[in-house]
């Protein structure tokens, strides 16, 4: 793992809101998305753009380390499966 990567994870950690939205995300592309919506494309000074396949896939991983995964997802995550009643 880089530094710019560990910054982030050291900074989700660290931050209530961060951390309560990787809680219910599933993978980076997920946080990503709903951090987004409070125009966040950054966080510790390193650009979400300037991440490499590598770094996302720490990422990934370390967002599922949260609890929610691709396997495992929460209710409203994109990986979930609808339920119709």
């Amino acid at each position: 793992m880089n530094k710019s990567v560990e910054a982030i994870a050291n900074r989700i950690k660290s931050n209530d809101n961060f951390e309560n939205v990787a809680y219910v995300c599933c993978d980076w592309e997920e946080f990503v998305f709903e951090v987004a919506e409070w125009g966040v494309d950054h966080i510790a000074t390193v650009d979400f753009d300037d991440l490499t396949e590598e770094d996302i896939s720490f990422l990934d991983e370390f967002i599922a380390s949260f609890g929610c995964s691709p396997s495992q997802p929460h209710p409203c995550s994109k990986y979930a499966d609808p339920q119709f009643a």
